[in-house]
């Protein structure tokens, strides 16, 4: 039986820390990049669960937990598409009037589209914060950030069908 790794007292405090600090950010991104209250909470607690079981092996625990929870959320959006199950859209139907109509508009972007927009634009992240914890150039980031803003306008920015 293999036994289970043991943590230093550093490591658990530093989970805390990046749990206390940025689990209500990360899951309201994970909520508005999947619209399932249920991807968000799996996801989020998954990546909790896994950089407490990676220990003092993750140096970085924040920029994990961001990479793996949304990870896991596209994999989770992957595998429900898969299987023909209903792939959620953002939940607008308890929204009034022009919220209701941005969300629904948004669910239009493709989902690497919405990942981006949301972890900038929601979770507060900068690009030359965001480049190295998704492992990519920061000026490549910018210019996918400028086409999904792009976007984003483009899809806002057309007349209602009513």
């Amino acid at each position: 039986m293999e036994s289970a790794p043991v943590m230093s007292d550093l490591a658990v405090q530093r989970v805390r820390r990046v749990y206390e600090s940025d689990h209500p950010r990360l899951w309201r991104s994970l909520y508005a990049y999947t619209g399932s209250r249920a991807i968000a909470d799996d996801a989020a607690a998954e990546a909790f669960a896994q950089v407490l079981r990676r220990g003092d092996d993750v140096h970085d625990v924040a920029a994990w937990v961001w990479r793996s929870a949304f990870a896991i959320a596209r994999g989770e959006l992957q595998r429900r598409g898969r299987s023909g199950a209903a792939v959620p859209e953002i939940a607008v139907e308890d929204l009034a009037g022009d919220l209701a109509d941005v969300l629904s508009r948004l669910n239009g972007l493709s989902p690497d589209d919405r990942e981006l927009l949301v972890l900038c634009h929601v979770a507060g992240w900068k690009p030359r914060e965001l480049a190295p914890v998704l492992g990519v150039p920061v000026g490549a980031l910018r210019v996918r950030l400028h086409r999904a803003t792009r976007r984003a306008r483009e899809l806002l920015n057309t007349e209602a069908v009513r």
